[in-house]
């Protein structure tokens, strides 16, 4: 009498290794992310000629409506906690909508040199 053997179905192919890299890629992104809060106030900056990106300093945002923000501060609070940070923070950056008026982006300018701001750069987008 012949016994035919059993039949085998084939050897599963294991998941682990395509599991080890999805984990290894998510960290990798996750590490080489940067997460940032989103700007408290959407603005549209000027557009230039000439300018380069500014990424470090402090971000005082100028909505359309003119009044400047800092840190969930408004108007003349802002402009206070701007007057009390450290000067080696690097540059006030000037996140200025472009349809506030020139005049009044120059005046919180003239405002900020009376607080003690040595060092002021307008965020504007490249032509």
């Amino acid at each position: 009498m012949q016994i035919a053997p059993p039949h085998r179905s084939p050897p599963r192919e294991s998941v682990v290794p395509m599991i080890n890299v999805v984990f290894l890629l998510l960290i990798f992104f996750l590490m080489t992310s940067q997460i940032a809060p989103p700007d408290p106030v959407e603005v549209t900056p000027p557009v230039s000629d000439q300018g380069a990106p500014v990424d470090h300093g402090t971000r005082l945002f100028v909505g359309p409506d003119g009044i400047p923000q800092l840190d969930g501060l408004y108007g003349e609070a802002a402009l206070a906690a701007l007057a009390r940070r450290d000067t080696d923070a690097g540059p006030v950056i000037l996140a200025a909508d472009a349809g506030v008026p020139a005049a009044r982006v120059a005046r919180l300018m003239r405002r900020l040199a009376g607080l003690g701001v040595t060092r002021v750069e307008l965020s504007v987008l490249p032509r």
